[in-house]
């Protein structure tokens, strides 16, 4: 039997004294049998461990946490024990994503979520089951596109699996999300609450449900069984442009990108940015392409330099009316020689995010990453174990206030792996 280790919140002020935040690792839960408003505990960060066994906040009965805001919500996960209805105040750290479920009908029933941020195709749910990506080009009709910006992973007591005893399908619950901004991505009366099957995302809401398409307007759908993840949806691609994207792809020539695309009536369109991105998340313009503005196809045909590994592009098409929209995100993978190059993203960075350390070596083995401030002072040093090939590495930054910093990797033998990098955190 899994052990699960439970504190029993009953007062405020004893999350007060814990000065390095309010998380919960791998494995662990913080139980809350009262009513905890999370904005009073000020300077406290709420998070939990988001892994294959992910930490949690429970909330048991009638337990609940108010004060919830942008800058005050769990980033993580929440569980909920009982028969109650419950608002899920889960984001991302600095964005608010609410997940409100009605009533179940059991005492026993439990269930779980946390607002994942970024393309379900790419940032990956961690739970089981259906753990791994969740393609948004994969839904069945009427759905036609499903939203890159994020999804809640969605977790049932059912067999057990939200720890002994508990029970839950979710099937029949009323789900209400709070959604980020969807004016580029729908009309208000297309929007609808997605879930993903294992297999694709399929209608949960049935019908126009979108309170609004802004930021912080609701959109509900009625739970079926055997969803693992929840997303935004639209059974209308919007907006409505002439042009018509045919086909968007990439391949690799002599260690660069070859970018290639073909349209379809462009009668209107201005231009193309292509943007990169090495996470999928944070993109950046690279270069700007005029459209031929033909009626008939179109192709066009870029080669770039990609200085890592693992890239993802995607294409900012904007109209002579100054209306836009996104084409789909796809990858590239470098095929050529090894060569030593060291990238760090996102840059800036928020102190709540991760650092991704990017790089190849023809090292392997003991390393350590080296953080320096402004002035040249060693402030963090973290040992780590490379291979010889693509590496990628994960740090921190909670403990950085905001500025501009270094970034060195070194060998035992005192050798730097690619070049110095410089970061800033907001």
């Amino acid at each position: 039997m899994r052990l699960i280790l439970i504190t029993l919140l009953l007062l405020i002020t004893i999350l007060e004294g814990i000065t390095q935040g309010n998380r919960v690792f791998s494995g662990g839960e913080l139980a809350n049998y009262s009513i905890i408003d999370i904005s009073s505990v000020n300077g406290i960060a709420w998070s939990t461990e988001r892994s294959s066994l992910p930490g949690y906040f429970s909330a048991f009965d009638t337990a609940n946490y108010i004060g919830c805001t942008d800058s005050a919500n769990i980033n993580g996960y929440i569980k909920k024990y009982g028969n109650q209805s419950f608002i899920f105040p889960i984001g991302s750290g600095n964005d608010l994503r609410t997940l409100e479920m009605s009533s179940p009908s059991v005492s026993t029933d439990a269930y779980a979520s946390a607002w994942i941020l970024g393309n379900p195709s790419l940032y990956l749910d961690p739970t089981q089951p259906n753990a791994g990506p969740h393609n948004i080009n994969s839904f069945v009709a009427p759905i036609v596109v499903v939203s890159p910006d994020g999804q809640w992973d969605w977790q049932v007591g059912a067999s057990s699996n939200l720890g002994q005893g508990t029970t839950g399908t979710g099937i029949g619950l009323r789900i209400t999300v709070s959604i980020p901004n969807m004016v580029l991505f729908a009309q208000t009366s297309s929007l609808r609450l997605v879930g993903w099957n294992g297999i694709a995302w399929i209608d949960l809401s049935g019908g126009p449900t979108a309170s609004n398409n802004i930021e912080n307007s609701t959109l509900s759908g009625i739970m079926v069984g055997g969803i693992t993840a929840i997303a935004i949806g639209s059974v209308e691609l919007f907006p409505p442009l002439a042009l018509k994207l045919v086909d968007f792809s990439s391949s690799s020539k002599q260690c660069q990108t070859v970018l290639s695309w073909t349209t379809f009536n462009e009668t209107n369109t201005e231009l193309f940015n292509v943007e990169q991105s090495f996470d999928g998340i944070h993109f950046t313009r690279i270069e700007t392409v005029l459209a031929a503005r033909g009626p008939n196809d179109n192709f066009y045909e870029i080669t770039i330099d990609q200085p890592a590994y693992l890239a993802y592009y995607r294409l900012h098409i904007k109209d002579t009316d100054g209306s836009f929209f996104y084409s789909e995100v796809i990858s590239s993978r470098r095929d050529c020689n090894l060569r030593e190059y060291l990238l760090v993203y996102p840059n800036p960075i928020a102190q709540h995010e991760r650092l991704v350390l990017d790089f190849e070596t023809y090292y392997r083995g003991k390393a350590e990453v080296t953080i320096f401030n402004a002035i040249g002072q060693k402030i963090i040093v973290t040992p780590i174990q490379i291979i010889k090939a693509h590496n990628l590495i994960w740090t921190d930054c909670q403990n950085l206030s905001a500025g501009t910093y270094l970034l060195i990797v070194l060998t035992s033998s005192g050798n730097q792996i690619g070049k110095t990098q410089k970061f800033i955190v907001q």
